[in-house]
């Protein structure tokens, strides 16, 4: 487990904001950002209750925290922002320079990579294919695993399918949600500091009797339908059915924690469907640990949600928003801004020497879409709004642009959708720390 420095992470950034704002942020900077499992190994015992006459010896073993951050969406001019015409290449450094710090203070990073890998033509929606270097430039920002399985997979057609995937192996990045191969597994386990971690990563689509499967209405090939994993709306029990194989698969292999990444849910829409609590449900029933979603383009509420037929509880974000994206207040129809947010959420896990592994930390790191102009070049980039941070002088924001204002405000954007579920996830840890 990588230190984490604790004053970083207690609270977000705040600048200039009007009374009501301060006290919006008073109520919820005491648990903005959860402290994120900074505590070293501990060599003393931890006594818990075996029976009422005895004290059973419980050390912790292990300590592992994972974050995920939500979409990668380069619209054409983002692809433009970042081409060097002199050397012909692009390059999306600078489009992760600032969020980049705080990923690495994480054990393992997930970014949603929603599109496909283009060869010499690239484009932004509705078809898009990216440069190869956006996945240097997002490995590069910490991110190690890139989910795959969503409704933009299919942008490049097959031959668009096979070199995303080619790619993705070739840099030696974790992928999960498509795949290379007929043989190759639906889901992925990673040991994380000593804890199995199951990731499993489905986007929603269509299949239709002959087993071809559509997303975005484009259709994959006989080979590549087998090769993404896609769940119906129309066909859940069959869903539901393939996921408790997959469960016990990957607890076959050791797994200890289960998270699921979804695509699904409605765009634009800030409040979960009723679909998704469904389905969140039935995943909770069957064992999941973590439900991380995506597609909305928005970021969605953190609830917790409760089985008697696994006896468990189960985190839930219904979606991470965006991570960067050119879904822009003035370029939008929907003009509240909810498409310049986005999420670095953050699950930490601790495994003791009696085999239990518990959820021991949540953090959420309100981020914002930057887009700006500077020497002539327009710059978009992934903002951590961080309230320990001197923001104007740490990350250059432009008063004259309006920056910090518009931080500011997407700040109490996210705050408002996350901050009744980081209560209920709290006093979940909490209870979970109080049992032993």
């Amino acid at each position: 487990m990588k230190k984490v420095n604790k004053k970083m992470y207690q609270n977000g950034f705040i600048l200039g904001v009007s009374a009501f704002a301060l006290v919006f942020f008073a109520l919820v900077a005491s648990f903005t950002f959860i402290n994120l499992n900074n505590q070293k190994m501990n060599d003393n015992p931890i006594a818990t209750p075996e029976n009422s006459e005895s004290l059973k010896e419980v050390r912790l073993l292990n300590c592992a925290a994972i974050c995920s951050t939500g979409d990668i969406l380069l619209h054409e001019p983002i692809l433009k922002a970042c081409y060097d015409s002199e050397s012909r290449t692009y390059n999306f450094d600078n489009i992760f320079r600032f969020i980049t710090p705080y990923v690495k203070k994480f054990d393992y990073a997930a970014i949603n990579f929603e599109g496909t890998i283009g060869e010499k033509i690239f484009s932004g929606y509705p078809c898009f294919k990216y440069p190869e270097s956006i996945v240097d430039s997002a490995k590069k920002g910490g991110f190690s695993l890139f989910l795959t399985a969503n409704n933009h997979s299919n942008d490049g057609g097959v031959q668009g399918f096979y070199r995303t995937t080619r790619v993705l192996d070739e840099k030696g990045v974790d992928f999960t949600g498509t795949r290379q191969g007929i043989d190759d597994k639906k889901y992925f386990v990673k040991d994380v500091n000593g804890i199995k971690f199951g990731m499993v990563d489905y986007t929603y689509g269509e299949i239709n009797e002959s087993g071809i499967i559509y997303v975005n209405g484009i259709p994959g090939s006989k080979e590549t339908s087998k090769l993404i994993n896609v769940f119906d709306y129309e066909k859940l029990e069959s869903f539901y059915k393939e996921q408790q194989d997959i469960i016990n698969k990957m607890k076959q292999e050791g797994a200890e924690v289960i998270i699921y990444y979804m695509h699904w849910g409605n765009e634009y829409e800030t409040k979960q469907s009723m679909a998704q609590v469904k389905i969140a449900q039935r995943l909770c029933d069957l064992g999941v640990d973590v439900i991380i979603g995506g597609h909305p383009h928005v970021i969605q509420p953190l609830d917790v949600l409760h089985s008697d037929v696994a006896s468990k509880d189960t985190i839930c974000l219904y979606s991470m928003g965006n991570a960067i994206s050119n879904q822009l207040h003035d370029r939008m129809d929907l003009k509240t801004g909810h498409t310049e947010d986005g999420v670095l959420f953050g699950v930490s896990f601790e495994k003791y020497s009696n085999g239990n592994v518990r959820l021991s930390d949540i953090s959420v790191l309100p981020t914002w879409t930057r887009r700006y102009i500077m020497n002539q070049k327009i710059i978009y980039q992934i903002v951590p709004l961080d309230k320990e941070t001197d923001f104007n002088e740490n990350f250059n924001l432009i008063y004259g642009n309006n920056d910090v204002e518009n931080a500011n405000r997407s700040y109490a954007r996210t705050m408002k959708l996350l901050s009744p579920g980081l209560q209920k996830s709290k006093s979940l840890i909490n209870s979970t720390l109080q049992q032993g």
